[in-house]
C-alpha cells in the first residue's frame, strides 16, 4: 500500500479509478504519462518551477552515459546493507529520474519507490524509465507523503526542508544526503570563474544524528565533447559563465573531472 497524502491536510490518499482523493474529498487526477500532480499553487513561485527543459535532457543525456553510477552505488550499497522487505523509499529532487530507477531496478519489487520533483518537465522525463515508480509533482517544503511513513529519503545534490524530512520518516528511519565538497567538479569552476572561492559546508549540514559521514573523491574521464557539455549544462555552473568567458565552451572535448562529494546517514530526532 503507498504512502501518499494530499498536499492539503496531509490525510491519506486513496486511489478511485484515475484519480487520488483524501476523505476530505480533495482530488487529484492521474496524469495520462501516469504520474499524479501533488504541487499546490501556493507551493510554487513560477508557472514552470525546477529545472528547465535544456537542463533536464542534458541531465538525463549524462547520466545514462554511466559516469555518476559510483556516486548511486555508494546510495545503494548502504541501503542494500541496510535492507528489509517492504521499504518505502522517497528520492527527494529526482529530476528526470535516472537514480530513482537505478534504486528501484537495484532493490526490487519488494520496495516501493517514490520520485518527487517540482520540475513537471522532469517528471514527463521520468516516466519514460518505469511507471512502477510513484512519479510526483512535488514540493520539498510540502511532501505529499503520509506522517512517519517512509524507511528512507535520499538526496542527491537537492535542496532539503528540514521540518518535512522529520515529518515524514519512521522513527527507525534515516536520510542519505549527498552533497558536494569544494573541489567537487574543479576543473569547470577554474575554467569559469575568475577565482574559485573556498565556502563553508555549514549551511547544509543537517541537525540530525549522523549515522555515518564520509567524503567520496574521484577523478573520471568524459570520453567525448557531447559529454562534457552536457555534465556543465546541468549544473548551475553553466548558467554562471560570463559573455567574456564563453569562448571555453568552444575548447572543450574529452575531459578528466573530479567528483568530490560527501555522503551524510542521518537519523531523525526522536519523534
Amino acid at each position: 500500500m503507498h504512502k501518499l497524502a494530499c498536499p492539503k491536510c496531509h490525510s491519506p490518499l486513496i486511489q478511485i479509478d484515475k484519480s487520488y482523493r483524501c476523505h476530505n474529498n480533495h482530488c487529484y487526477d492521474i496524469a495520462k504519462y501516469q504520474y499524479i500532480n501533488l504541487l499546490l499553487n501556493p507551493d510554487k513561485s513560477t508557472n514552470n518551477p525546477g529545472d528547465n527543459k535544456e537542463s533536464l535532457l542534458c541531465r538525463k543525456a549524462y547520466l545514462n552515459q554511466g559516469y555518476y553510477d559510483v556516486i548511486l552505488n555508494e546510495v545503494c550499497q548502504y541501503i542494500k546493507k541496510h535492507f528489509h522487505e517492504n521499504m518505502h523509499i522517497l528520492d527527494l529532487g529526482c529530476g528526470e529520474g535516472y537514480y530513482t530507477y537505478c534504486l528501484k531496478k537495484e532493490l526490487g519489487e519488494q520496495t516501493t519507490l517514490y520520485g518527487l520533483d517540482i520540475s513537471k518537465d522532469g517528471i514527463i522525463m521520468a516516466t519514460k524509465y518505469t511507471k512502477d515508480i510513484y512519479w510526483i509533482v512535488g514540493n520539498s517544503k510540502n511532501i505529499p507523503i503520509q506522517d512517519h511513513s517512509l524507511d528512507v529519503i535520499t538526496a542527491l545534490f537537492t535542496v532539503v526542508n528540514v521540518d518535512e524530512i522529520q515529518r515524514c520518516l519512521k522513527s527507525d528511519g534515516y536520510m542519505i544526503h549527498v552533497t558536494a565538497n569544494n573541489k567537487h567538479l574543479i576543473e569547470f569552476k577554474e575554467l569559469i570563474y575568475d577565482e574559485v572561492k573556498v565556502k563553508s559546508d555549514q549551511h547544509i549540514r543537517l541537525p540530525f544524528e549522523i549515522i555515518e559521514s564520509y567524503d567520496f573523491k574521484k577523478t573520471i574521464h568524459l570520453n567525448k565533447k557531447e559529454d562534457t557539455l552536457n555534465l556543465l549544462k546541468m549544473t548551475p555552473h553553466y548558467y554562471h559563465i560570463k559573455k567574456e568567458k564563453r569562448y571555453v565552451l568552444d575548447t572543450l572535448d574529452e575531459f578528466d573531472i573530479t567528483i568530490d562529494i560527501r555522503i551524510t546517514v542521518y537519523k531523525p530526532n526522536e519523534i
